[in-house]
């Protein structure tokens, strides 16, 4: 039975957002915690999350045993990121290296989730639990799932991705910001083991771990170690030249052929279709995104990661801009002790997290047009290229988070923090 002298926190989501909200969450003692997941089970889709530092800094206020947690999932150190020039007269020229002081790693997102859901008791995880409707009285949110099942709580943090229905409830079902977009592009990937990969595409790719990006006209390819080693990713994204509703369309040799058509003469395409056609069911995935909501919250509602900005892939920061929205929900909600300050609590994170988050998604709509030659000052000219590039990745990874944490508490407490 729940502690009425708890304030009773749901969680929607059981994915990575979800699951780092509620690993923030669960140990304050004075909430009540619960996570519900739509899906039969809690599990994570897709393949390999980066975590440049930013994000390693966000998991560390996480879990205390945060490098215990990487080394358990397989994460993988990498050196630098590489670009190169995938097609074109300029095809294998190096672009720019990204050799940070900080290196990045690459981890499983299935991994990565597995390990911020151990620490929680399963009493307070909720399986085939697909909210439908939100319901505000005064005292309390009463959330109705398709089940037929209901919930009471004080506060709902939506982290129910893309296509969930926090959004529309913070927005309004009619906002022109409330559903998500077709970004313009499309990715197929594949996970290839290790020997496959480096005898195909050229042992001395794989000297050292590191992420390489081949960039050209119309798309990119990428491949990184990871899985200890084990394992490389593959990943191509491609202009998409025939916009579908759907978000998994099956493709076959022509398609790729077809979207990387100027590429097969470089060093590159040909080997990476193959390793992409190297499984069962091969497809391409529709890059979805979110127009800028005008707030994050409505009253004791708020969204969070994919819920509250869908970007693109192409600055690798989807998935640490959740970890940080995370880091500040819990200090925020760490401050709180009665159903009256959470929206106070709310407000705080929106004015916080919004200016962030909005624009490293307009940083990574405008990355992935440079990176495809989509910007016709830059085009493919790699000089140009590496200098359009060389410090779009300045204000992701140059992040006070401590700062920016004190910040939100300081602005729930109703005074500013001067520099």
């Amino acid at each position: 039975m729940a502690d009425s002298n708890k304030l009773r926190i749901a969680v929607t989501g059981g994915g990575l957002a979800g699951a780092a909200i509620a690993n923030a969450l669960f140990r304050q003692l004075h909430l009540d915690v619960h996570i519900y997941e739509s899906a039969l089970e809690f599990s994570e889709r897709g393949q390999a999350i980066g975590l440049a530092i930013n994000a390693q800094r966000a998991l560390a206020r996480l879990l205390p045993d945060d490098e215990a947690v990487l080394q358990r999932a397989g994460a993988v150190t990498m050196h630098s990121t590489r670009i190169i020039m995938g097609s074109g007269p300029a095809a294998g020229t190096e672009v720019i290296d990204f050799a940070e002081e900080n290196p990045g790693k690459t981890i499983h997102r299935a991994a990565l989730l597995h390990e911020l859901l151990a620490p929680m008791p399963p009493e307070i995880m909720h399986a085939n639990k697909k909210l439908s409707i939100i319901e505000e009285h005064s005292n309390t949110l009463v959330l109705h799932f398709t089940d037929g099942s209901t919930a009471e709580t004080d506060a709902l943090i939506g982290a129910d991705g893309l296509f969930g229905c926090v959004r529309s409830h913070v927005l309004g079902a009619d906002h022109p910001s409330t559903k998500p977009v077709a970004a313009g592009w499309t990715g197929t990937r594949n996970l290839i083991p290790y020997d496959i990969a480096s005898k195909k595409l050229g042992s001395e790719l794989f000297q050292e771990d590191r992420v390489y990006g081949w960039i050209g006209e119309g798309g990119l390819f990428m491949h990184n170690v990871l899985n200890d080693g084990k394992m490389v990713q593959c990943m191509g994204s491609s202009i998409d030249r025939n916009p579908s509703s759907e978000r998994r369309r099956s493709i076959d040799r022509q398609h790729l052929e077809d979207a990387f058509s100027t590429w097969l003469n470089g060093p590159i395409a040909t080997k990476m279709i193959d390793l992409l056609l190297d499984q069962e069911s091969p497809a391409v995935f529709a890059q979805w995104e979110h127009r800028d909501a005008s707030s994050y919250v409505k009253g004791n509602v708020c969204v969070a990661g994919d819920a509250a900005h869908a970007m693109t892939p192409w600055q690798g920061s989807g998935g640490a801009m959740a970890l940080e929205d995370a880091v500040v929900l819990g200090a925020l909600l760490a401050q709180v002790h009665s159903r009256s300050q959470i929206a106070d609590a709310f407000r705080a994170y929106d004015a916080i997290r919004r200016p962030r988050t909005q624009h490293i998604a307009a940083s990574s709509r405008l990355t992935g047009r440079i990176m495809t030659g989509l910007v016709p000052e830059i085009g493919t000219d790699p000089e140009k290229l590496r200098a359009a590039l060389k410090d779009r990745w300045e204000y992701i990874y140059d992040f006070d988070l401590d700062k920016h944490v004190d910040e939100a508490v300081s602005l729930l407490q109703g005074r500013s923090i001067r520099e």
